[in-house]
């Protein structure tokens, strides 16, 4: 983001990061994968201010960590906007929503940090805009139909208008399959010759089958019933 539409001054300073970052990776890798790391290294160091082209990476010094460093606050950051990010992933795929098909997010809670992150949010979680409500009621009110997603302090929904006699139709066609699947799965672990002769770690395959898919379909339930 910074390189395409940060300032000259924050374009040259993620440029200097990158390289430096590139070049003691090169230097971590090299007891690993000489060959590559050694040629590529030739290239990178000078840039980096590291070294001229006549030196060799075997003789630079092994990086060392430096934890006086660590920005804790940056990495509770960076940590949110990673969970934030996933959040929307998980919305975009119960939704079925196409990979390049950009839709609004609806977030409430932690106003600052949201609209901090908002240009990173609609690069990653492919977003036309970033909306942060305020109001509880005004929030209740725009996400009626749409699921929600409870990340930390923040409450996320994708803006998406829908066809609602379609999208019933199709909630309910996942209702029954995953009633089905349960039922295959009870059935299955309900046999007591199964559940003898199986390995434990088959059973224990089922179990969480049969959990992961009552807990989709506890979602979905809630979504139909939103939509009614």
């Amino acid at each position: 983001m910074q390189l395409q539409q940060g300032s000259p001054a924050q374009q040259r300073a993620t440029r200097r990061t990158l390289i430096r970052v590139l070049e003691a990776t090169l230097r971590l890798l090299h007891p690993v994968t000489p060959f590559i790391t050694a040629e590529l290294w030739q290239q990178v160091a000078p840039i980096a201010g590291r070294a001229t082209a006549s030196d060799g990476i075997s003789t630079a010094p092994y990086p060392r960590a430096q934890p006086e460093r660590i920005d804790a606050a940056a990495d509770a950051w960076i940590a949110q906007l990673k969970d934030v990010v996933g959040a929307c992933r998980r919305l975009r795929g119960e939704m079925n929503l196409s990979p390049d098909r950009r839709v609004p997010l609806l977030a409430s809670g932690d106003a600052a940090f949201t609209g901090a992150a908002a240009p990173v949010l609609k690069a990653l979680a492919k977003l036309s805009e970033v909306r942060v409500f305020d109001d509880a009621a005004a929030w209740a009110d725009a996400t009626r139909q749409a699921p929600v997603a409870v990340q930390g302090a923040m409450r996320l929904a994708l803006h998406v208008e829908v066809d609602k006699a379609a999208e019933s139709a199709r909630l309910r066609k996942e209702v029954a399959r995953l009633a089905g699947e349960i039922a295959k799965a009870e059935a299955k672990l309900g046999n007591q010759a199964f559940v003898a002769k199986a390995p434990a770690a088959v059973i224990a395959q089922e179990r969480q089958r049969m959990t992961d898919f009552t807990a989709t379909l506890k979602k979905i339930e809630e979504q139909l019933a939103r939509l009614a």
